[in-house]
């Protein structure tokens, strides 16, 4: 199946840099198309961009692609967490683009570009050139450099003359764009907020929110282009759907850590009050929250130190999420270790009591679902002061 899948991608290519530098640009056509965000997938929800170009005189009609990546490359998903992820170009018929996202059933929306002949021709080639393959991978940024900053940044190129944003009056911030698409999905945005840093806090200008594909789609609607001789056109000729529309409800869990850290805080508070009273530790209960809490917390902390992701860095949820939980893991079933894990737990219950009264000091957002687990690690540590106070005497 791998080899007839390369034969008809080798022949697609061939058949793309058989008309290189060889196509007129009053013949063509370039669009840009921005699949809607859906709910099949992790990566779906935030959309997706390609260019399509169409020659009528050449009988070209091919997608350009750069968000492809291989699942099934050595050290995938360590890549993908360190931040070192390749992605490439890839090119493809417009009916199999269209067969795909339409079985998908995903929503397509195309806009046609009002960009001059001579530079329709000019994104032609430039997209030839980036297929080659000494050229189509890139390392793949989220923010930065993705499938949809790519397409950006050659319609600013060769749009030609200088394309002028409508900024916004309102401010906004990366986490508040990223919000805007996890919204439907708490736990991803839980997920999310835990490994970005405050460096998604800061407040961008127009062009920095087009790294997502609705915000790009949306914002080239009201762009326009100043040429030399000052004058203005827009840079979208016309807009249509060509998939779709279709109207998937999004997936919902059976929770959100908001109602799951709840619960765990009155569990702490049951565990604790019958523990003071029996004169019992519960050893495991505890032992097993520290845990979990500490695993996240190295994954939180592998993004923030070690990672290559931006915006991680400084990542002030290191304050109650990290891997030195493992220290009261220990310490509930290794009574050598007591001077030290009592001194954890004193330093532990501060930390987290300055934390919750300091919350809106913070400067960082860091997510609200975060306030109940916090709670379940305070009151871990003070029962355990508590207790080993009690069962001293």
């Amino acid at each position: 199946m791998k080899k007839i899948l390369f034969f008809l991608v080798f022949i697609s290519i061939n058949s793309i840099f058989s008309f290189a530098y060889a196509i007129s640009g009053d013949h063509t056509q370039i669009s840009l198309l921005t699949v809607m965000p859906r709910p099949n997938g992790v990566y779906t929800i935030y959309g997706h961009t390609a260019i399509r170009v169409q020659n009528t005189s050449e009988k070209i009609d091919e997608v350009f692609n750069y968000g492809t990546f291989d699942f099934d490359s050595p050290n995938f998903m360590y890549r993908f967490v360190k931040g070192e992820t390749d992605y490439y170009i890839s090119a493809d018929a417009f009916r199999f683009f269209k067969y795909h996202y339409a079985s998908t059933h995903a929503t397509v929306i195309e806009q046609v570009l009002n960009i001059p002949s001579k530079e329709r021709e000019e994104i032609f080639n430039f997209l030839i050139i980036n297929m080659k393959p000494q050229n189509r991978e890139y390392r793949y940024n989220y923010f930065f450099d993705n499938c949809t900053t790519r397409p950006r940044d050659i319609i600013e190129k060769y749009c030609g003359g200088k394309l002028v944003y409508t900024e916004d009056e309102k401010s906004i911030t990366l986490r508040d764009l990223v919000h805007e698409c996890t919204a439907p999905y708490p736990w991803m945005t839980f997920g999310i907020d835990l490994v970005i840093g405050n460096g998604a806090d800061s407040t961008i200008n127009k062009r920095s929110e087009l790294f997502l594909p609705v915000k790009l789609m949306e914002t080239l609607n009201e762009a326009y282009v100043a040429d030399d001789n000052l004058q203005q056109r827009p840079v979208v000729l016309s807009s249509k759907t060509i998939i779709g529309p279709e109207s998937l409800p999004p997936s919902k869990s059976w929770s959100d850590p908001m109602k799951l850290g709840i619960i765990l805080v009155i569990h702490c508070l049951v565990f604790a009050v019958a523990g003071y009273f029996l004169k019992r530790k519960f050893r495991f209960f505890y032992a097993l929250m520290f845990l979990n809490v500490a695993i996240g917390g190295c994954i939180v902390a592998f993004v923030a130190l070690i990672s290559s992701h931006p915006c991680t860095w400084p990542n002030w949820n290191l304050l109650w999420i990290h891997p030195l939980h493992f220290i009261p893991v220990a310490g509930y079933f290794f009574k050598k270790t007591y001077r030290l894990i009592r001194w954890y737990h004193w330093s532990n219950f501060v930390l987290l009591s300055g934390i919750l009264s300091g919350w809106h000091f913070i400067p960082q957002e860091l997510n609200v679902a975060c306030i109940p687990f916090i709670i379940c690690l305070w009151i871990s540590s003070g029962y355990k002061l508590l207790i080993d106070k009690k069962l001293d005497k």
